[in-house]
């Protein structure tokens, strides 16, 4: 059922979801880079070679716009689909 509550919850959830998600996979991208330049090194410490870069941040957070909006509203059709039964049928 859709209330603000769940509405609030579905927010954050999502935020949080696709945070990590795009994290995760710029963090992969990146030390795919750095194994193509013959250095082997972590997802972590591939992170921060790359956040020295001014032009890092710009290509993080739109990918992450995106799969939230998506997120967030596949997750309020959820809201909707999964609805409280109506008692009303009842026989």
């Amino acid at each position: 059922m859709i209330s603000l509550f769940n509405i609030i919850k579905a927010f954050f959830i999502c935020a949080l979801t696709t945070g990590l998600y795009t994290l995760y996979t710029s963090t992969s991208s990146f030390q795919g880079q750095l194994a193509k330049e013959g250095l082997d090194i972590g997802k972590i410490e591939a992170l921060l070679h790359y956040s020295t870069l001014a032009d890092v941040w710009s290509r993080i957070v739109p990918g992450w716009f995106q799969l939230f909006f998506l997120c967030f509203i596949t997750c309020l059709l959820l809201m909707l689909w999964l609805k409280s039964p109506d008692n009303s049928h009842k026989i």
